[in-house]
């Protein structure tokens, strides 16, 4: 066995054992909510807002979240949600943004067609290069008809 072989093996190996930690991960984020809620319930029904176990409190906290109303519904109602927030004195929380994966592809696609960023794209966007390795499931089929159309 060399060394590459025996390298990528342990790579491999360190992919799968992310998987398996991903994997536990959720099981354990989603056991965990289902605790919560459970003694939740408990503290509630028995009229016991807190608890200390083991040195820690263990208290019911009721909060308030907010998320912006789906675009659908907005369109619906005539609503511009960010003009709205403007309108309400929210216009200081607006954030323009660009996802880095979109303008990762944006970019890619801009220098396949023209061979590299225009220089006005240049002085605002960095670009840099990394090595990594792919991995892709082998095909081995063409090898084994070439083997077979040999003999």
């Amino acid at each position: 066995m060399n060394e590459l072989d025996e390298l990528i093996r342990e790579y491999q190996a360190c992919l799968d054992k992310k998987a398996e930690l991903a994997k536990a991960t959720k099981e354990n984020n989603e056991e965990t909510a289902k605790l919560e809620q459970q003694i939740c319930q408990v503290m509630i029904d028995e009229e016991k807002p807190s608890e200390v176990v083991d040195g820690y409190n263990y208290s019911l906290k009721q909060e308030t979240y907010y998320s912006k109303i789906g675009e659908e519904k907005l369109c619906e109602k005539g609503i511009d949600f960010f003009e709205r927030l403007r309108e309400q004195g929210f216009g200081d929380i607006i954030v323009e943004k660009v996802d880095p994966r979109t303008l990762n592809s944006t970019c890619k696609g801009i220098v396949e067609e023209q061979g590299e960023l225009p220089e006005e794209l240049s002085e605002v966007i960095s670009s840099y290069e990394t090595l990594g390795i792919s991995r892709t499931k082998a095909n081995t089929a063409a090898l084994k008809r070439a083997q077979a159309n040999r003999i």
